[in-house]
């Protein structure tokens, strides 16, 4: 019999006012694989009412009192690392080798960071005149809604939930609705190491009822969110009915430039790590490949042959290099994407079909798929697919290739490969994205800053920037001459 989870509210586990649950599914086998809580918009309401009563006693605490919960959540993540590992296999699809030794570990090292960093926090004094002093402090906002992503269901809601504990936040979670499950674990978890009941709240259900909900109630401060640009965009709509600030983290169409010498070995091996890691679930996956006419032919054959070695197949098999997608409906939608790519007269490469093996003919799997002969104008080279699905462009320049790459409404990522740094640091500057790399793609730190431009969305998570996402700036004045007159009370006589 499948598991069955409630609602996290006010430190309990709550089921919905309406006594509904939705299917979790096993996206490796198609089996559900947990029940959990489909709740509703009163069942937002109940969580925003405890995190309101929550929120005054957590923001008086010191920062140094917040970052020791922090700290010793961090903890708890690593004594229950297989667990959570595990979990987030069963419902993402994430092979283990992945959650085990990337997901878990990193989460609870961005923990760590969040502890520190906001101790670090500091205001300023303003020098306006002799007579006042004048000065900003930061304060918690109060009560924020984070609303995470289902391809990282773990890592995602420790880059809003850190910045937002730590700085004095109370906060509801509304986690994917096709992978809920470590979330709910993590809030639990959050209870043991300190947090007072009502500071973390996780509501589960679909986005329509309980994602909007929560922008919309008039008691949430802001809204942070991760997900697809469509969904980024109606957000925006509904928070500026209560003029509420949101962080919107939305898709991306990364461009992948190897340019005129670059080293082809190491440019391939980055391409399938790119574009393949996490069955290319991921905002910032290298889709859109650049390739000097000069290196085209050598740079396909090594990209094809390195990702044809890549292994896929039962996630629980340490062995498992790719999983399946979350879920059929994305599975659909990524194979849609394939048909119109041979439709448009791209040429195929490699994959463009579910394997059929035992271990993954009943899941949601697409093999690693490379169209070759690619132009910018085809549909698939302009819309995320957010799958392991990417195509190749010959170019000649490096003017072109920076055209190329701007030629997207997106702006989060691309890369660089290149021998000449200069040249990759003028290109780099040129570039219409929130992270560049070179000669990398996508590696990501705790320490850096995230986020893009366009319509990959506004705000940034990790690095201290968050920091300013999740507090208000306010500017205090003091009068130090006490005289009840000012010379410019006069304006009024």
């Amino acid at each position: 019999m499948a598991e069955r989870y409630g609602a996290y509210i006010g430190g309990k586990w709550v089921n919905a006012e309406s006594g509904e649950t939705m299917e979790v599914i096993n996206p490796a086998t198609g089996q559900v694989a947990a029940l959990a809580a489909r709740c509703g918009p009163a069942d937002v309401d109940k969580a925003v009412r405890a995190a309101v009563e929550a929120a005054p006693a957590w923001a008086g605490k010191t920062v140094g009192e917040r970052s020791k919960v922090l700290l010793k959540l961090s903890q708890i993540i690593m004594a229950n690392q297989e667990h959570l590992a595990r979990l987030e296999t069963m419902e993402h699809g994430s092979p283990i080798r992945k959650t085990m030794n990337f997901d878990v570990p990193l989460a609870a090292e961005q923990f760590e960071y969040f502890a520190g960093a906001a101790r670090a926090m500091t205001g300023e004094t303003l020098p306006v005149g002799p007579w006042c002093a004048s000065m900003t402090i930061r304060e918690p906002l109060g009560v924020v809604g984070l609303i995470t992503p289902w391809n990282f269901p773990a890592l995602m809601v420790v880059w809003k939930l850190g910045a937002a504990l730590v700085t004095g936040n109370a906060c509801i979670i509304k986690p994917p609705s096709v992978a809920p499950l470590t979330t709910l674990k993590l809030a639990e978890m959050a209870a043991v190491a300190g947090a007072p009941a009502g500071v973390v709240n996780v509501v589960t259900g679909p986005g329509e009822t309980v994602g909007e909900a929560l922008v919309k109630h008039p008691d949430v401060a802001k809204i942070g969110f991760t997900g697809d640009t469509m969904t980024g965009k109606r957000i925006m709509k509904l928070a500026s009915e209560t003029v509420k600030p949101v962080g919107l983290e939305l898709g991306g169409k990364n461009a992948f430039i190897v340019m005129e010498g670059a080293d082809v070995d190491s440019a391939a091996a980055g391409a399938v790590w790119g574009a393949f890691f996490n069955s290319g679930q991921v905002c910032a996956a290298a889709s859109r490949f650049y390739i000097h006419e000069s290196l085209y032919d050598e740079f396909s054959k090594k990209f094809v042959l390195a990702a044809r070695q890549l292994r896929y197949g039962d996630p629980l098999d340490m062995g498992t290099v790719m999983g399946p997608l979350a879920y059929r409906a994305h599975r659909d939608r990524v194979e849609d994407y394939i048909k119109a790519a041979k439709e448009d007269g791209a040429k195929l490469l490699l994959g463009g079909e579910r394997p059929d093996t035992p271990e993954t003919r009943n899941g949601f799997y697409v093999a690693p798929t490379i169209f070759g002969d690619c132009t910018n104008r085809m549909r698939f080279m302009q819309e995320e697919i957010f799958g392991p699905v990417v195509g190749l462009v010959c170019f000649k320049t490096a003017d072109e290739a920076v055209s190329l790459a701007n030629d997207t409404r997106y702006g989060l990522s691309a890369s660089i490969w290149t021998k000449d740094v200069r040249q990759g640091l003028v290109m780099a500057g040129r570039i219409k994205a929130g992270t560049v790399w070179i000669n990398e793609h996508l590696i990501i730190f705790c320490e850096t800053p995230w986020g893009g431009c366009k319509e990959s969305g506004w705000g940034k998570d990790l690095s201290t920037m968050v920091l300013d996402e999740y507090t208000m700036t306010k500017h205090i004045y003091i009068d130090l001459i006490g005289q009840p007159e000012r010379p410019w009370h006069g304006l009024l006589k």
